[in-house]
């Protein structure tokens, strides 16, 4: 997935509309200044990551993506795919806490929260 700079846009900016954090966002591009018409490299987000293989199937009444999971998803995986803190994954995802353990099985609807912001 791409995204091409317009004039004005920073990383932060970026980062915060895709729901990743600036510094995963700059691991996938060399560039250290973003210009107008730049074509950013977003895969991030839509490359599936060990631990993170599932899909976003759209968002809840709040905004928050919904993330379907795939076979071998790890809580620590979404977390880092999505650049959000385990914790906060974990609290927005409390009804599927059993016994303080979190293993999504595949197809487990998962809350992605907001990342933090700077």
């Amino acid at each position: 997935m791409r995204y091409t700079a317009a004039d004005g846009d920073t990383w932060e900016g970026i980062a915060s509309h895709f729901r990743m954090t600036p510094e995963i966002l700059k691991n996938f591009n060399e560039s250290v200044v973003i210009s107008a018409g730049q074509v950013i490299d977003l895969r991030g987000v839509a490359v599936p990551q060990l631990g993170a293989g599932g899909s976003v199937t759209g968002h809840d009444e709040q905004g928050r993506l919904l993330y379907r999971t795939g076979p071998g998803d790890t809580p620590a995986g979404i977390a880092s795919r999505y650049g959000v803190p385990l914790h906060a994954l974990r609290i927005a995802n409390l009804n599927l806490l059993t016994g303080g353990e979190w293993i999504p099985p595949a197809g487990t609807m998962v809350t992605i929260p907001s990342p933090p912001k700077d």
